[in-house]
């Protein structure tokens, strides 16, 4: 029957749905619980605590660029990262549209053939699902090509979100490792009985602070440094994602993934080479949105008959379509 649409289970009832059943063709649906979403709040007062204590620590050391050309791009460097930071943190991830809204757009008379199609929902948040959509626990909301839920950020990293948050990855890690490279020439400067100018200290007096400076100097190093390696590794992890064509979600659910859509093991469905992949990515090209033996101008022969069109499964996962 065309009256109900996949993962729904009931028929319409209402004397007012009868009027137009295309857009009432979505009725309510058994639902599997989902756990409370997490504190947003929590993580992005974290992450302003740590960077308060490490700034705090190199402007004890003496080392914060207070003049020139340093004093400039640091500063740049600093703003831009927290812009970043509060764009990818507070915008809309590309979260799925909810059975409701689908049922407003599958109501107007250009979307009538797509509304007799079959479609799938997520039992979780009843959101429309489609392939790369993936429920997240954490928000209670599915999110387009969906990459991870970044705890520091208190949100998803999905398809709207994704290359700000390589962005924010990049700045944030020439942030640290600038405040690494600064409390290490003011742990130099103290440890060679010089002040901040250059000038060696003369007098008891000017060398008491010393040895705060230096403890602040050391900590900061460590802090910096423990840190600016870990946000390195997940640069390079994403940027070679990036050029991969796929997500971290997928990644690491590659082999369930192709199993379910009888694909090889190692097979991306969205792989459409570096240089491409990262456009789409930057947005310089539209995202198709299927895999890419599924786009006209593909000339390569697809890996199976079954899998020439991935659709999603209700955790979010792609599987080959059911043919009647």
């Amino acid at each position: 029957s065309h009256g109900e649409l996949r993962g729904t289970s009931a028929p319409m009832a209402s004397s007012s749905q009868q009027a137009h059943p295309i857009a009432f063709a979505i009725p309510v649906m058994h639902t599997i619980p989902s756990p409370r979403p997490q504190s947003r709040w929590q993580p992005r007062l974290v992450w302003l605590a740590l960077h308060v204590v490490g700034l705090g620590l190199l402007l004890l050391s003496g080392g914060w660029p207070s003049k020139g050309p340093a004093c400039k791009w640091f500063t740049a460097v600093l703003s831009l990262s927290i812009i970043l930071y509060g764009a990818a943190s507070l915008s809309d991830p590309g979260y799925a549209d909810t059975a409701a809204m689908t049922a407003a757009r599958l109501a107007k008379p250009e979307h009538l053939e797509q509304a007799l199609m079959e479609q799938s929902y997520c039992v979780h948040c009843h959101a429309e699902l489609r392939a790369r959509t993936k429920h997240c626990h954490d928000c209670c909301r599915c999110v387009r090509r969906m990459d991870h839920h970044c705890w520091w950020l208190g949100n998803c990293v999905g398809e709207r979100t994704h290359c700000i948050f390589v962005c924010y990855l990049a700045c944030e890690t020439f942030l640290l490792f600038s405040t690494c490279y600064f409390a290490v020439i003011a742990a130099h400067a103290v440890a060679a009985g010089r002040d901040d100018t250059g000038r060696r200290f003369q007098t008891v007096a000017e060398m008491a602070p010393a040895p705060i400076e230096l403890i602040s100097a050391v900590l900061c190093i460590a802090f910096t440094a423990l840190t600016a390696l870990a946000s390195l590794t997940l640069l390079l992890f994403q940027c070679a994602l990036v050029l991969r064509g796929e997500t971290t979600w997928e990644k690491l659910k590659r082999q369930h993934l192709n199993s379910v859509a009888q694909l090889p093991p190692d097979e991306r469905p969205y792989d459409r080479g570096p240089l491409r992949n990262a456009l789409i990515f930057c947005g310089c090209q539209r995202d198709p949105g299927v895999p890419k033996w599924a786009e006209g101008s593909w000339s390569e022969a697809k890996p199976t008959a079954s899998a020439h069109s991935l659709a999603p499964v209700d955790n979010g996962s792609y599987h080959p379509p059911v043919t009647s």
